[in-house]
């Protein structure tokens, strides 16, 4: 049998096992810090193509594979988004939410002439959150002292645009502490343009009006909730090597346009009906419905109706 589908086959198995390992709470690591292992696929396409004997590549390729694992555990550095990994502990991630401490604050006043607002989003790393609302257009709140966010506001009539990206950010000699909390006001039609980059994202909008969402993602983990309060809902989501869970309400008819690539997909409520297209039973009849447009790499991508 061919060395090379050996390789590729079980880079596949080996990477299917994170996202199951991670997806069900046995380790805990973030995908942005596995981007930076990047490095180690070219050494084993290397070794892929040395014309060597193929026992040789296959043990070349698992101590290639041991040594990183064991370089990452042990040398690398360890701060909130882990690069080693870590066994499930029981910790309960909301409980750290609830008791963190923000000490910077930035907000928007709200216009009662504000009838659309839409967010510009470009964070880079860290972990971002949106969940709760505001009496404010909106509100930013984050732990990092050296991280230098920029946020403007410029309103049109009944629109208000706002532009919100990190300018500059330390982060401890390398190590990752930034998280971030943002909440919206729940008045205005929203569109989001969110650039997350390599981040984990946990967004909740089922209690906001969104038109359209859109996402763009590194190696992340994104973890969005819509919500169905208008007719039509515009969702595109666009990722690499990502962990992506999106919830949608039952009362909402929905349609998933699927173009990945090496992705495993789990459409929970879903038929078929073409090519890279999936539909719920309700989609023809609601009233309300979601439109969702996937576009992905190495990804594991879950849809769920709640």
């Amino acid at each position: 049998m061919s060395y090379r589908k050996i390789f590729w086959g079980l880079l596949l198995v080996l990477i299917g096992v994170l996202f199951i390992l991670k997806n069900t709470g046995v380790l805990f690591f973030t995908w942005h810090s596995m981007w930076h292992l990047w490095p180690v696929i070219l050494i084993l396409w290397g070794i892929s193509i040395i014309p060597v004997k193929d026992w040789i590549k296959l043990v070349l390729s698992l101590a290639t594979v041991l040594v990183t694992f064991v370089a990452v555990q042990y040398y690398g550095p360890k701060d909130s988004h882990e690069w080693n990994f870590e066994w499930n502990d029981n910790r309960n991630n909301d409980d750290e939410d609830s008791t963190k401490v923000y000490n910077n604050v930035m907000s928007e006043d709200f216009d009662s002439l504000t009838k659309f607002a839409e967010l510009k989003l470009n964070i880079g790393v860290g972990k971002f959150s949106i969940k709760d609302t505001t009496y404010k257009l909106i509100e930013v709140k984050h732990d990092n002292d050296n991280a230098n966010y920029s946020m403007t506001a410029k309103a049109e009539d009944s629109l208000t645009i706002i532009d919100l990206s990190l300018e500059k950010g330390e982060f401890n000699d390398g190590k990752v502490s930034n998280n971030v909390n943002l909440k919206l006001n729940p008045n205005p039609i929203w569109d989001l343009d969110l650039n997350v980059g390599a981040a984990e994202v946990k967004f909740d909008l089922s209690g906001f009006k969104t038109r359209n969402v859109k996402v763009q993602g590194g190696a992340s983990d994104i973890e969005l909730k819509l919500g169905a309060a208008l007719p039509l809902t515009d969702l595109k989501v666009e990722a690499g090597a990502a962990s992506i869970m999106i919830r949608i309400p039952e009362s909402a008819g929905c349609e998933i346009i699927s173009n990945t690539f090496m992705s495993s997909k789990d459409f929970k409520g879903f038929t078929k009906v073409a090519n890279q297209k999936y539909q719920t039973p309700n989609f023809a009849a609601s009233a309300n419905k979601i439109m969702i447009n996937l576009q992905a790499g190495v990804a594991r991508v879950d849809v769920e109706r709640y």
